[in-house]
């Protein structure tokens, strides 16, 4: 894992990563080890996973030019939120139309799921363009 600086729970959570499939699981444990003395319950820590991954993969098979990825955390009474940065072209993921529902799995159109996903398992989910980097920001209930 490349410069992972965790710090106690309080203060929030830092980890720079390359832009390759390895950085969804690297950015996974050093967020549980994390999140570890918060003791959460399995459930939240379950949709903190799938949000997290459905976030890092994105950026790693969808952000192009990107090269590094950015993961931040941080726990309040709110809830915990997730930030993820690129340094990639400018997309909003947000913005993206949805698939279309089905009725057969025949029917069903491959990808896209994942924001919908996103949206239904958080608070809140926002994007912004700062400066060079994409910014995905999201809150998950505790």
């Amino acid at each position: 894992m490349a410069n992972s600086w965790p710090v106690n729970a309080g203060q929030g959570f830092y980890v720079e990563l390359p832009k390759n499939l390895d950085a969804v699981e690297d950015g996974r444990l050093a967020l549980m080890e994390y999140l570890e003395p918060l003791r959460l319950d399995a459930r939240v820590l379950n949709r903190i996973e799938v949000v997290l991954e459905e976030l890092l993969s994105n950026v790693v098979r969808h952000a192009q030019l990107a090269t590094v990825l950015r993961l931040s955390a941080s726990a309040s009474p709110q809830g915990i939120s997730l930030c993820v940065e690129d340094d990639g072209a400018a997309f909003n993921p947000l913005d993206a139309d949805e698939n279309a529902p089905f009725d057969k799995l025949e029917n069903a159109a491959l990808g896209g799921l994942g924001i919908p996903l996103i949206k239904r398992l958080t608070v809140s989910v926002e994007y912004e363009r700062s400066g060079s980097a994409n910014r995905i920001s999201a809150i998950i209930a505790t």
